[in-house]
């Protein structure tokens, strides 16, 4: 698609002189505005000022404060409409394009309007509309989805704060008969029949209180905006004649506008106006309008060729956890709650209190005290090498840095930790651009360039397209685009909802793109089965973040929003989390990123082939800021600025997505720079587009791109293989839980990371050497969120735990306090992670592997203080695994590992201490081999000796013993093997990832020597060339 501006008028045309008095005079703006295209243009988007110049039309004198704001309104939106492309109501339009082997460009003005009327204008009618009795009665009404009980009330989130009411027995009668659609009078009459003693009256007072508040969603509340919900709107207000009559007519006056040409629709709109907001009491235009342009535009497929090899290039330069840091942090959190096989329905995994509430940094988590993620921050090598080619660029001729694929290479791999596995790059995606080229023959021939746009495109391809669906006839091929995002087998299902600012609605009208659907906090039929109800959807883990899934098949489901709204801002806290769920994984598209260098006064142009990823930019200096007021010493302090800085005059003034051209040598222009500069801080970039620059192909118009892309499909998936689901929702478990006084006593000892080891080889085993013989099994683990602390979990006599157990551990943190060991401490509720760990039957044994891993754990710490075990902790914490996973029995665990960590960069560590491991890891012998190595009896025989490894091994094992189960067994695996590094070395993704190559690099070692017996490697040597785990 293609967006045109609906006209070129120079810049220079809205104030004929370049003395800023002379533009601040009635004339003048009579004179700016006298265009009728552009004066129609300003009544569209901005009610107050096309106002405000009516009454200049008509001789009342504003006075010389509100002409200077007038005028500087009607300079930007001239400078808007002369060069900024981006749709918005006349000011720029939308037409189709293709690629083809030549090109063909013409552009013949405008061809539709499409009007609609204002969703937030409109949903104020209808709120009212619904407070009369017989509007009610003519519609349908449906519970609000998105409320829950909780402790005796009827829940709502909101944007801001939770409305709630009482659950009375009345109130559940309403939400258990609301289920599905109801006429609201069969709501009344049904409510009557439960209630008799109860008048009518009141009953109707009580669920027209619910519909108020949106504990009910009624038939003809605003959603899609289409003709079929102006015809139930128009049944239901039949009774109310002025109402029916004024509705009737504003229907045709939209027609009727639609119907006139741009520039020649002034009176129309002033007629459509005059209906729809009589007393001109707010800002906005009480009506939506999209331009299509009258355009046939073919381009060659090398420019589609040139937008693909920039896309591959960027997303090799897309660093992990730039956008989604939160769910990392989500996923970790459903980890440890739930375990790796676990099925939770959205709508628990949401609650706050019965699941895990939102990610940290949504609004509902805010309210809650949740802590908000880190900020995404460049490593730094990545910082040090983009700021050497910043430099560099800076101090060149052309000042630009240029991406070529070996700088590309040297950036990418200050972005890939060791142990990384590459993430598969997005399905779809598409990319917004600029297109020069002097004219069709040199897009023919290669001559042209794309820029980058502010607003780079986004993740889903058709998502910046959707709400021109209709008016540009491209439903069918958007429908295509958007389900081309899901992976093969995975259900596409498009979600629909409210927006909490009503007027974002007006961005949000796309057609139904797919055949099933998520409805949010909107009027649907959840019996449909094309309509998946959220609340039902199951949330589950996959190997590379969490996933949704229908709860009947088991298939899973990709979550799309096919419109650019904000869901950070106005949608509903779970519209944002599935969304966050489909594509919010360790890496995301991100296009060009500076590493932290944005602060910098200048900055360099970068260019990849054909394409500006980012013209050059320039931030005001102190001097400009200081001197807003001051229009002479501002003056003064831009020369010398755009002097030291080699700006030129022709520059674009950036405020975050919006944009416009400005020339520096006007005076007027630097008038608007320090009032744009006294409101926010700005930016100015180089204006590649100057004075019509590389405009020509498009016959003089600026013109932006968007351009989907769909990856190319594999033979085979790129997707991690993910154990198979249920194909039905799985029977919850029994909530598990133990309390203080209890048979579990929970301890949260705080304390900064660094001092962990201290308290847990001092304190720890003081503690246990007291109270071990009123314990029968015990663990820790290491804990960061919300703060650092240790987690101590006790079990025994609930009765001796309370009065042996508690008051010594009440002594000992007193004692721990006094000499600043910790910070605090806390009691909590033990939440077993059953699931987690092969579930009910297999929980007891797996607590005693914790405990014997944390005895272990505590005897090699206090060994290590000692100055014993000197080995890298890599090859400590992969001894340990081998350890664990010997002591399970007689099986092949070598194989196991092979196959469940995937070889990566990481592996280069185990070559680096392939001696020392062949020595310490031998398997099936392990034990004997670290106590020979080592001289360490003790922890050999900890791990050889004890039943408890058996026992656990006995539930988790099968096919004679010799590997786990099932895909549930096998994570359980994994989850011992994540603690024990937790327990012995801490929270470190990266250390845990390098002992899982030496584990794996030492079991393909073995598999290998079996595989080729000695006499087969001449040396050890050679040996070691072949294999390289």
């Amino acid at each position: 698609m293609a967006s045109v501006p609906c006209a070129e008028p120079e810049p220079d045309a809205v104030t004929s002189s370049a003395d800023p008095a002379d533009a601040e005079t009635p004339a003048a703006l009579r004179r700016a505005t006298a265009d009728p295209l552009f004066r129609e243009a300003l009544g569209i988007a901005g009610g107050s000022l096309s106002a405000a110049l009516d009454r200049l039309d008509a001789g009342i004198d504003p006075g010389p404060k509100r002409l200077r704001g007038m005028a500087m309104s009607v300079s930007r939106y001239a400078l808007r409409m002369s060069g900024r492309p981006t749709p918005f109501g006349l000011f720029a339009g939308v037409a189709t394009g293709r690629f083809g082997p030549n090109a063909r460009v013409v552009v013949r003005g405008h061809a539709a309007k499409a009007v609609r009327l204002d969703a937030e204008r409109l949903h104020e009618r209808v709120q009212a509309w619904l407070a009369l009795p017989e509007v009610r009665s003519r519609v349908d009404v449906v519970l609000n989805d998105l409320s829950r009980v909780r402790d005796g009330r009827l829940i709502l989130p909101g944007p801001t704060r939770e409305l709630s009411v009482r659950h009375s027995a009345l109130v559940e009668h309403v939400c258990a008969t609301v289920t599905h659609p109801v006429p609201y009078e069969s709501v009344l009459d049904r409510t009557a029949e439960a209630f008799p003693d109860a008048p009518r009256d009141r009953l109707d007072a009580a669920v027209a209180q619910l519909l108020r508040y949106g504990f009910l969603i009624s038939s003809i509340t605003p959603h899609r905006l289409d003709d079929a919900l102006f015809d139930r709107i128009a049944g239901a207000i039949e009774e109310l004649p002025e109402a029916a009559a004024t509705f009737r007519a504003t229907r045709i006056a939209v027609r009727e506008y639609e119907k006139v040409p741009p520039g020649e629709g002034g009176d129309a709109w002033r007629r459509l106006t005059a209906l729809l907001d009589p007393d001109a009491d707010t800002d906005h235009p009480p009506a939506q309008v999209d331009l299509r342009m009258d355009a046939d535009i073919v381009l060659p497929t090398a420019v589609g060729d040139e937008a693909a090899a920039y896309a591959d290039a960027m997303w090799a330069l897309s660093d992990a956890w730039v956008t989604h840091l939160h769910m990392r942090d989500y996923r970790d959190r459903f980890l440890d709650r739930y375990g790796t096989t676990r099925l939770v329905p959205l709508a628990e995994l949401v609650d706050p209190h019965r699941g895990l509430g939102f990610p940290s940094g949504y609004e509902a988590a805010r309210a809650g005290g949740g802590p908000a993620p880190d900020d995404y921050r460049a490593d730094r090598d990545r910082r040090v090498l983009t700021a050497e080619l910043v430099q560099e660029a800076l101090l060149g001729d052309d000042r630009e840095l240029r991406l070529t694929p070996d700088l590309i290479e040297r950036l990418a791999a200050t972005m890939r930790p060791e142990g990384d596995v590459p993430a598969p790059p997005p399905n779809s995606l598409e990319l917004n651009l600029q297109l020069l080229a002097d004219d069709t023959a040199a897009l023919d021939e290669g001559r042209f360039r794309l820029i980058g746009s502010a607003q780079a495109g986004s993740w889903l391809a058709g998502a910046m397209t959707g709400r021109f669906a209709e008016l540009t006839d491209m439903t069918e091929e958007l429908a295509g685009l958007v389900a081309a995002a899901a992976d093969p087998g995975t259900v596409p299902a498009q979600i629909s909802f409210a927006p909490t600012g009503r007027r974002a609605l007006n961005m949000s009208q796309v057609p139904e793109l797919l055949p099933y659907r998520i409805p949010v906090g909107i009027h649907a039929d959840r019996n449909d089965p094309h309509c998946l109800d959220w609340r039902e959807l199951l949330v589950g883990l996959d190997p590379i973040g969490l996933t949704l899934l229908m709860p009947d098949t088991g298939r899973r489901v990709l979550p799309v929003v096919p419109h650019m709204v904000a869901l950070d801002h106005w949608a509903p806290e779970v519209v944002r989390l599935m969304v966050d769920i489909a594509f919010g994984r360790s890496r995301t598209w991100t296009g060009w990123d500076w590493a932290g260098l944005e602060v910098l006064p200048q900055l360099p142009r970068v260019t990849h082939g054909r394409v500006v990823a980012a013209p050059r930019r320039w931030i005001p200096s102190r001097a400009m800021r200081a001197s807003v007021g001051e229009p002479r010493e501002f003056d003064r302090a831009l020369r010398e600025w755009s002097d030291r800085y080699e700006v030129p005059d022709r520059v674009q003034l950036v405020d975050g997505d919006r944009a416009h051209g400005l020339d520096l040598d006007s005076a007027w222009h630097r008038t608007l720079l320090r009032h744009e500069m006294r409101r926010s801080r700005i930016a100015l970039l180089e204006d590649l587009t100057e004075r019509g620059r590389g405009c020509g192909w498009a016959a003089g118009h600026r013109t932006e791109l968007v351009v989907p892309l769909v990856r190319r499909r594999p033979t085979r998936t790129t997707r991690p293989d993910v154990p198979a689901v249920p194909a039905r929702i799985p029977a919850p478990l029994p909530d598990r839980y133990h309390l203080p006084g209890e048979d579990w006593l929970f301890v949260k000892l705080y304390a900064i990371p660094g001092t962990h080891d201290e308290l847990l080889r001092t304190h720890l085993p003081t503690l246990l050497d007291t109270v071990g013989g009123h314990i029968d099994r015990w663990f820790f683990i290491r804990y960061l969120d919300p703060r650092p602390h240790v987690r101590v979990r006790l079990h025994g006599d609930p009765a001796r735990l309370r009065e042996v157990v508690l008051p010594e551990l009440a002594r000992r943190v007193r004692v721990m306090r006094e000499r600043g060991a910790i910070r605090s401490m806390a009691l909590d509720v033990y939440e077993p992670e059953t699931d987690r760990y092969a579930g009910p039957d297999a929980l007891v044994a797996a607590e005693r592997l914790f405990t014997l891993d944390s005895r272990s754990a505590l005897a090699q710490l206090g060994m290590r203080a000692r100055g014993g075990l000197a080995v890298p902790n890599e090859v400590l914490i992969a001894v340990n695994h081998a350890l664990l996973l010997e002591s399970l029995g007689d099986w092949d665990w070598c194989s196991w590992v092979v196959s469940a960590f995937v070889k990566g960069p990481a592996q280069t560590v185990f070559r680096r201490h392939r001696p020392l491991v062949r020595e310490l890891i031998r398997p099936g012998r392990t034990a004997a081999a670290v106590e020979q190595r080592l001289g360490v009896s003790a922890l050999a025989d900890m791990w050889t000796r004890p039943a408890e490894g058996r026992a656990y091994g006995r539930t988790v094992l099968s096919d004679s013993g010799r590997r786990p189960a099932n895909a549930r067994h096998e994570n359980a695996l994994l989850g011992l093997l994540h603690m024990q590094h937790n327990r012995l070395l801490g929270i470190d993704r990266a250390s845990e990832g390098r002992g899982y190559a030496i584990l794996r690099g030492i079991a393909s070692d073995h598999l290998g020597r079996l595989a080729h017996p000695p006499r087969q490697w001449p040396t050890d040597v050679e040996g070691d060339r072949r294999d390289d785990g």
